[in-house]
């Protein structure tokens, strides 16, 4: 039996965005269908362990002694994930709460560099970490992974590599830190443009953890061919990185959501008329995720009702006026600001998007660059009439308006698209939606992902993973 370390922190898996939430399903998943041993209490302490949650835990790498998890009797790998204890998982989340709070003040960047450095010393003080007796090691940060780096200096098993932002990784922890989520997205995608000084000067040792992650990695894991976009895009260096021969494409899975309320009730709490057209948005508040697009969306939806200026609908019932429309927005408000609207709503990050996108009429996701959004799929799987940016892994949805899903270039796009959809017989929208479903249920379950990971795992263990994406 291979043993692959999954390198996060449990702690820091959550029903989110990114690694945190794509995590939390993998584990959820194993653990509620007894492929993971979660039955971990009860384990005795060995000799030279500590003990977490009742799991004995290994003393020289932090995992969970008994945590593995197959995904069926007969496959040829095991899971396991970092449990509780502080380790080197949540160093990235210390190093960027740190630069945050710098750049957040006054002080100088030589303060960065001093915290930083000074979390990388205490981490090797807790060392050595062996990470020997795993086949391989699957990180889901350049971060985590440069944290690492001089224990995956002798390391001999595989070593591989989930970056999951929509940009190149580096950017991502330059907007974070920064606090800089309301810059304008720079049009010609290059890495550097419109960054404050203080920001262009870290960007040096930012991009070095991505080029060691890129290079060091034996294996790089996709959802999509378009997911590698937004590298292309934001980062110049990554043709270099970039070897055929290392990638995987494996499609993201998630959960089915089920709404915790109703559309009468969401509705009727945030005080939204039912005879408004109400467009949903889930996710961060900045400008990759497109925030400010759907602004400019919606202003110019306001300005075209003043102006009177709104096509005519018809169905092939009556002549339908076109209604108002209502933003309805979740997720962590940044340094964008909301428009300046009554029809303009946010309620804030929630654990249950899922009575919010059911309570709308439209889910939309106006990225700039786009990864392989989590948020749709989940969408995807209660089945709403969606609006998709042909942006990276979007574009894996284009020609799929039979199953509710449109994609736009444009805001004019956008706005044509809006009307077209207010426009639609909703017997049609419904039937639409119920194929958007059956999608989801051939393409983007756990019970689809699970295996398929797997499968790659143990063709990267076997032959130097020859075969791939076959």
């Amino acid at each position: 039996m291979k043993k692959v370390l999954v390198y996060f922190h449990e702690k820091y898996m959550t029903p989110s965005g990114g690694p945190s939430g794509y995590l939390y399903n993998l584990k959820t998943y194993l653990e509620k269908t007894g492929s993971c041993a979660s039955a971990t209490a009860g384990a005795k302490k060995k000799e030279g362990t500590s003990e977490t949650a009742g799991a004995p835990v290994d003393a020289g790498t932090g995992a969970t002694e008994t945590g593995g998890a197959r995904s069926d009797k007969n496959t040829e790998v095991e899971l396991q994930f970092l449990n509780d204890r502080e380790f080197h998982s949540s160093l990235s989340f210390k190093m960027k709460n740190a630069a945050h709070r710098v750049f957040r003040s006054d002080r100088s960047l030589s303060d960065v560099g001093k915290r930083v450095g000074q979390i990388f010393f205490e981490s090797e003080q807790e060392g050595p970490y062996d990470l020997s007796r795993f086949d391989a090691v699957h990180f889901h940060s350049t971060a985590d992974m440069f944290t690492q780096k001089k224990n995956l200096e002798h390391y001999e098993g595989k070593v591989i590599l989930t970056s999951h932002t929509p940009k190149a990784p580096h950017l991502e922890w330059i907007e974070d830190m920064a606090g800089a989520g309301g810059r304008p997205h720079d049009p010609d995608g290059r890495n550097d443009a419109g960054i404050s000084e203080k920001e262009r000067a870290l960007l040096a040792s930012t991009k070095e953890w991505d080029e060691y992650a890129f290079s060091r990695a034996d294996y790089l894991i996709f959802p999509c061919r378009e997911a590698e976009e937004p590298y292309f895009h934001t980062w110049e260096d990554y043709p270099k990185f970039r070897k055929e021969e290392k990638i995987f494409y494996l499609p993201t899975g998630t959960g089915k959501r089920v709404p915790k309320k109703t559309r009468q009730q969401i509705r009727k709490e945030l005080h939204i008329p039912e005879e408004n057209f109400v467009i949903c948005f889930v996710g961060r508040h900045n400008s990759v995720k497109g925030y400010d697009r759907l602004k400019e969306i919606f202003q110019e939806l306001q300005n075209r009702r003043r102006r009177n200026d709104l096509p005519d609908l018809k169905d092939s019932r009556e002549h339908t006026k076109i209604p108002e429309v209502t933003v309805l927005c979740c997720g962590k408000e940044g340094a964008i600001a909301p428009a300046s609207s009554g029809n303009w709503i946010e309620d804030g990050w929630t654990v249950d998007a899922a009575s919010y996108v059911q309570a709308a009429d439209l889910f939309i996701l106006p990225n700039k660059e786009t990864y392989f959004d989590l948020a749709f799929l989940e969408t995807m799987s209660i089945g709403k009439t969606s609006l998709l940016s042909k942006t990276g892994g979007n574009k894996v949805f284009s020609g799929m308006e039979d199953r509710g899903i449109y994609l736009f270039d444009t805001k004019e796009d956008a706005i044509s698209l809006i009307y077209r959809i207010m426009n639609e017989d909703p017997v049609v929208r419904e039937e639409k939606e119920e194929a958007q479903r059956v999608l989801f249920e051939k393409e983007y379950t756990m019970e689809k992902f699970v295996p398929r990971y797997m499968e790659i795992l143990e063709k990267i263990l076997r032959a130097d993973g020859e075969n791939r994406n076959t």
